[in-house]
C-alpha cells in the first residue's frame, strides 16, 4: 500500500498522495457497518457467559474459545477501518528507526525489519509503563523468556520466538494490557507486525512452540510483577531459569544481541 515517502518536521514520513487510491465515503461507511455487526455479535458471546465466575471461565479456556472467533472479525474489521482512514491522509505513515531506515508501522513489509533496530528500541522501552521501583527494559525481559523457554525444553523456533515475541513494540511502543484488550486496531496491527517478524527471521513455530512461550512469557511477568512491586506483595512462580542467573552486568541492548547471536539469529 505504501510508494515514496517523504520527511516530515515530526520525524515521520507519509507515502505521496499522488499514488494512492482514496477511499470513498460509502467505504467508511461499510467499514462501520462492519464494526457495528461484529461488535454485536461479540457482545451477544459475552452476555452467554455473564453469570459464569471469571476463573471458572478462563481454567478450561471456555471462555477464549468461544469468544475468540468474533473478536477475531471484530479486531480484522478495525484493522480494515485503520486502512480506510489511512487512505484519506494518503496512506499509512513511517516512521524513522535507529538505524537510519524507515518503517511503516500499519503496513510492514519483512525487509523493513532490523534485529539491532528491535534490539535498540527495546532496550529503551520501561515494562509496566514506568511504575516498577526501578527501569526493567522489555529488551531484558525477552532475554529472559527466551531463557526459560530453552529451560523448559523449547525448541530452538521456541527459543528465538520468545526473543522477539514483543519486537512489534520496537515499531507499536508497549501498551498496558488491560488497555490493548480494549482496543481492537492496535491488536490487529500488533498480529500484523508479529507475522511479518517471522516472515522476516525465518521463524517457523508449531502450536506447542507459541503455548510454551506464552507460558514463560506469563511466568516471568509474574516474577518479575513480584520483584518489580514489592509494596503489592505478590508471590514470585517458580522459575526454571531464575532471575538470579540472568546478567545483570551488560546493558540489555548488548544483552539482547548476545542472545540473537547465540540463536542464529
Amino acid at each position: 500500500m505504501t510508494s515514496e515517502k517523504s520527511a516530515v518536521s515530526d520525524g515521520t514520513q507519509h507515502p505521496d498522495e499522488g499514488h494512492q487510491q482514496q477511499a470513498g465515503p460509502q467505504e467508511i461507511r461499510d467499514a462501520f457497518d462492519a464494526l457495528e455487526s461484529d461488535l454485536s455479535r461479540l457482545e451477544v458471546a459475552v452476555r452467554e457467559f455473564e453469570g459464569a465466575p471469571r476463573d471458572e471461565l478462563e481454567s478450561d479456556g471456555e471462555q477464549d474459545t468461544r469468544i475468540r472467533p468474533t473478536r477475531d472479525e471484530f479486531e480484522t474489521a478495525a484493522g480494515r477501518l485503520q486502512d480506510l482512514l489511512a487512505e484519506l491522509n494518503g496512506g499509512h505513515g513511517a516512521i524513522n528507526s535507529h538505524s537510519g531506515g524507515t518503517i511503516t508501522p500499519l503496513d510492514p513489509e519483512p525487509a523493513a525489519i532490523n534485529l539491532d533496530d528491535i534490539a535498540h528500541a527495546l532496550s529503551n522501552l520501561c515494562r509496566f509503563t514506568g511504575h516498577g521501583k526501578r527501569v526493567h527494559s522489555v529488551a531484558r525481559h525477552a532475554v529472559h523468556v527466551s531463557h526459560e523457554v530453552e529451560a523448559r525444553g523449547g525448541s530452538l523456533s521456541a527459543q528465538r520466538w520468545g526473543l522477539l515475541h514483543d519486537a512489534s513494540e520496537a515499531y507499536l511502543a508497549d501498551v498496558p494490557a488491560p488497555v490493548k484488550q480494549t482496543l481492537p486496531g492496535y491488536m490487529h496491527a500488533e498480529l500484523r507486525l508479529q507475522r511479518v517478524v517471522r516472515d522476516a527471521f525465518g521463524i517457523d513455530l508449531a502450536i506447542e512452540d507459541e503455548r510454551l512461550v506464552d507460558a514463560a512469557d506469563s511466568a516471568i511477568g509474574r516474577a518479575e510483577l513480584a520483584a518489580y512491586f514489592p509494596q503489592c506483595e505478590f508471590t514470585a512462580p517458580v522459575l526454571e531459569y531464575p532471575r538470579a542467573d540472568l546478567d545483570q552486568d551488560t546493558d540489555a541492548m548488548s544483552l539482547f544481541l548476545s542472545r540473537a547471536e547465540a540463536l542464529g539469529l
